[in-house]
């Protein structure tokens, strides 16, 4: 099986089958309204996520709905989740938006990590843990993201297949509801919602974290903040207001959306700010935040180079920097981009935009989703979790190879050499003299690559570990760890191979974490 994405089309990941059904086909090529076709019933005895008590046909008659088919993790399907929440705002209680988890890696059919990626990216609709893909397979669907249009009698009315605009997903939604009003048969009922909770602590889906001299930096993703800490932890800077969004200013006045990615320079903090694809820079003496690349919009099929304020940018996901060049993990372009942080020039400096794995030159190279990077003065390590591979760049001839990886569709856990070692969605690394660091994510592990005997071996598997994101070396003996899941950061010593927790709390004076905004 393979995973691949359409250019200058719909963005997808698929999974070829024996046949796609006739109903999917018909819907999704014509828009079709097949008369007397009702929505299929959701099945009986799944998990459902946001809502007080299972959904049912009989509950979501009255309104449009829009059946969400996602897999946790994948890029596709989290550059909708804006698209979606637009849907909802514009349309309010005549629409609803029921996403269905049609897992892709085993970790993602897990109710546990399903809750952790809808607090990540602050999904609040009705979910449905379709572990089994029961409704992927009846319905005959291949690809993630699909969508399916259901109006208010519960009869289907189209589908779209791959990453889909809001300017052609509303004018569907709109006709429905416009039919249905001349019907009467719009009248929608109150739904079982569920706000998911914020956790109790300062952070919420850390999801990178990197360190330099004194700072510890943290990318609070879930609550949409970069916090500043000393090496013991206390925190003494946060940025951002909490309020997603893209607006520059002072520490107290910026708006970050889905932080991610963190690389130290020497007077400055750069942010990959995913959700609204751009690269932030934080002053280290005055806090104030600037955007130095991309427009605050993400595009699909970015091509060429040029101005850092003028190349959109399609979710950045990490960083790192050699010398006065910032690489970036550009996980929406499966592409690794290169910033001349001297003359501004920005632009794809290795994978050709489709999804996969081949190896070779650098522009004829394909990428999975890259969501962590680190370096030494001749090789870029690329983490690439859509292939669980792990992958080596040369910055000398530019030619890319594989370290750990098999395919789109082949994960594992298993050490030893590297050509048959296996990784599940690994998404940081970290680098120190001839050890790889791997968050081996969707394994719950921390695995070491050693690249001067070519041997992978595992440091630390389960215990308490809950999706370790990024990675970041304290010092020489210690490996701090940005444990998404758990919302918390831990501390792995490296000559015991012992976890413990790495208590991040505000320093004494700062203030508390109700003084400062935690809107979501």
């Amino acid at each position: 099986m393979i995973c691949y994405k359409r250019k200058r089309t719909r963005w997808a990941g698929w999974i070829p089958s024996a046949g796609l059904l006739p109903l999917v086909a018909l819907l999704a090529s014509c828009h079709a309204h097949p008369a007397g076709m009702e929505a299929l019933a959701f099945p009986r005895h799944e998990p459902w996520l946001n809502v007080t008590r299972p959904l049912d046909r009989r509950m979501l008659r009255g309104r449009a709905v829009l059946l969400d088919f996602f897999t946790p993790g994948c890029i596709n399907c989290i550059q909708m989740i804006p698209v979606l929440q637009r849907l909802k705002r514009h349309f309010h209680h005549d629409f609803v938006v029921v996403s269905i988890d049609s897992p892709k890696f085993t970790a993602s059919a897990t109710v546990a990590n399903l809750r952790t990626f809808l607090l990540d990216f602050h999904v609040h609709e009705p979910v449905l843990d379709d572990a089994r893909l029961s409704l992927w397979n009846r319905y005959g669907i291949e690809a993630w993201p699909t969508f399916i249009l259901i109006n208010p009698q519960g009869r289907l009315v189209t589908a779209f297949v791959g990453e889909t605009a809001y300017d052609h997903l509303a004018p569907a939604i709109a006709k429905v509801i416009r039919k249905a009003k001349r019907a009467r048969t719009l009248d929608p009922q109150p739904l079982p919602l569920k706000k998911p909770a914020r956790p109790a602590g300062l952070l919420v889906a850390p999801d990178k974290i990197a360190v330099r001299d004194s700072w510890i930096a943290i990318a609070d993703s879930g609550d949409n903040q970069v916090l500043l800490a000393n090496r013991a932890g206390q925190v003494t800077q946060i940025i951002g207001t909490g309020r997603p969004g893209w607006k520059d200013g002072t520490d107290r006045q910026a708006e970050f959306d889905d932080p991610e990615g963190l690389a130290f320079g020497a007077r400055d903090l750069y942010v990959a700010d995913a959700g609204s694809s751009t690269i932030r820079r934080i002053s280290l003496r005055t806090f104030r935040v600037t955007t130095i690349a991309g427009t605050g919009r993400g595009v699909y099929d970015v091509d060429g180079s040029g101005p850092e304020r003028t190349v959109p940018l399609n979710s950045p996901w990490a960083l790192v920097k050699t010398g006065r060049i910032l690489w970036i993990a550009m996980a929406g372009e499966h592409q690794i981009w290169r910033m001349n942080l001297d003359t501004g020039d920005l632009g794809a400096w290795a994978g050709t935009g489709f999804e996969g794995m081949a190896d070779g030159p650098r522009q004829a190279a394909t990428f999975a989703q890259p969501s962590g990077l680190a370096a030494t003065p001749g090789i870029l390590y690329d983490a690439d979790p859509e292939s669980s591979s792990i992958r080596a760049i040369s910055l000398d001839n530019g030619r890319v190879r594989t370290l750990i990886g098999q395919g789109l569709f082949h994960w594992g856990f298993r050490n030893g050499p590297v050509a048959t070692a296996e990784l599940q969605h690994a998404q940081g690394l970290a680098l120190e003299g001839q050890r790889l660091y791997v968050a081996d994510t969707f394994n719950n592990a921390i695995r070491v690559i050693d690249l001067a005997d070519g041997m992978v071996s595992t440091l630390a598997r389960g215990q308490g570990l809950d999706l370790p994101g990024g990675l970041a070396l304290l010092n020489r003996s210690t490996l701090l760890i940005a444990d998404t899941g758990a919302n918390r950061i831990l501390a792995l010593d490296l000559r015991t191979d012992r976890l413990r927790p790495f208590p991040i709390l505000l320093k004494p004076g700062y203030g508390t974490p109700a003084s400062r905004s935690r809107s979501r």
